[in-house]
């Protein structure tokens, strides 16, 4: 039986939780490796500079991730699966909340049994906020029963274990329609689904949260939203759009204790931001659109040169790590995809070297060794002395991409400058042979 309020908030939580995406400083992605010994699968990953804890996902495709599993600090989990072929990653957080996913692993668990038939006569029945789950188990020897559901017919938004047995309760079930099957699991494999039911906890009880009041600081390119706590919210959703009620750009979840949010790179431009507030009961309430513009430097703007003599005189270099870490976040498929040696491309660069023009033009690309024709792609550089930019080799040089051509490449910010070496050259070249200004 499931008695206990909190394998109830589970459920809900699991069945209405919004769409959760890295802040600019959650933590980076683990590399995930994973083993099968028979039906034990053990996965194992690095520890990620900054984690307080991980989340171990599963599904049944790769892009479709049906349970979790936080594992707190340690850097690895066993459980006993059953036969099947799954998708596994995980991901690191911190807390400012979860970082980006690490490789998706496909795990084939192998059993010379076949799977057991699905249950049947699946039903259910209301009392209150209490729902008994009734059905027909196959007569075969089950190591596990699952409730897959979701807030709408057919949907999996959540797995959850079940004892073996033709009757469940659940207890303190949040109000709300909820759409639910049965899922029998053996050593052979999981049975296909039961029939889909409907349940329906009687919502008369519950309301709507409060729609959030939201204000902005803007200081430079620096962007604080703050907002009032609202009673009862499980979690809050920021949306920010390009246009007035348009479709957002970003997204980002957080948790019921958090009411602000910080960004200390925000691009120039006009943008329009909303709080969402959600309860337990899966009820929204969404604030008036806030209008946010950040005003950024001029076009064509540039730092003026060092005094003379120089060298010695020369620019600082301007740390501009936050602004890789939203780029990385807001394009992470153009990020794993800037490997030329694998068939990728350098859209993901260019588009940094683009945004970084946009605050000074002494940013550019690199010759590497100085080679004109040999682009790094995984560089960027900026003249600090007083020569024109095109071909000079008072450069910083800065790494912009860890691991890249890895299995995982993810955003760095690495000064490997060597000062006044002719181990490197400023270019511009291929940047607007590319068709970049």
């Amino acid at each position: 039986m499931i008695r206990t309020r909190a394998q109830a908030a589970a459920l809900l939580l699991a069945l209405f939780a919004l769409p959760a995406l890295s802040a600019a400083q959650t933590p980076a992605a683990p590399v995930l490796h994973v083993t099968v010994a028979g039906q034990a699968v053990t996965g194992t990953w690095n520890a990620v500079a900054g984690a307080t804890g991980y989340r171990v996902e599963a599904g049944v495709s790769p892009a479709a991730m049906l349970g979790s599993q936080e594992v707190g600090a340690q850097t690895t989990f066993s459980i006993a699966a059953p036969q099947g072929v799954y998708y596994l990653r995980v991901l690191a957080r911190n807390a400012s909340g979860l970082g980006a996913p690490s490789n998706v692993v496909t795990v084939s668990v192998l059993s010379p049994q076949g799977p057991p038939p699905a249950p049947t006569n699946f039903s259910a029945s209301v009392s209150g906020t209490t729902v008994t789950l009734s059905s027909q188990l196959p007569s075969v020897s089950l190591t596990g029963l699952l409730l897959v559901g979701g807030s709408t017919p057919g949907a999996a938004q959540a797995v959850v274990p079940l004892p073996v047995s033709p009757q469940n309760t659940l207890q303190n079930v949040p109000p709300g329609t909820y759409f639910l099957r049965q899922v029998a699991v053996s050593p052979g494999g999981a049975s296909p689904p039961s029939n889909e039911i409907q349940v329906v906890v009687n919502a008369a009880t519950c309301t709507a949260p409060a729609a959030p009041v939201v204000s902005a600081q803007v200081a430079g390119s620096a962007v604080v939203l703050s907002w009032g706590a609202v009673g009862g919210a499980a979690g809050y959703r920021i949306d920010v759009a390009t246009t007035p009620g348009g479709a957002p750009m970003v997204s980002q979840t957080l948790g019921p204790q958090t009411t602000a949010v910080s960004n200390p790179s925000t691009p120039a431009g006009t943008f329009y931001v909303k709080v969402t507030a959600g309860n337990a009961c899966g009820l929204t309430a969404t604030s008036a659109e806030v209008t946010v513009t950040v005003t950024g430097p001029a076009p064509g703007y540039r730092t003026p040169n060092p005094p003379a003599p120089s060298p010695p005189n020369y620019l600082p270099l301007p740390n501009r790590g936050a602004v890789v870490v939203e780029l990385a976040r807001q394009y992470p498929n153009e990020l794993r995809n800037s490997c030329r040696d694998s068939g990728g491309d350098n859209t993901w660069l260019y588009r940094l070297v683009q945004r970084l023009r946009q605050e000074d033009t002494r940013w550019g690309l690199n010759w590497k060794r100085a080679r004109v024709g040999d682009m790094s792609q995984d560089v960027v550089t900026y003249n600090y002395g007083p020569e024109g930019d095109e071909g000079t080799y008072m450069t910083y040089v800065v790494d912009v991409i860890g691991g890249h051509c890895g299995s995982n490449p993810g955003p760095s910010w690495n000064n490997v400058t060597v000062m006044w070496s002719t181990g490197a050259r400023w270019t511009l070249q291929p940047y607007t042979q590319a068709g970049y200004r």
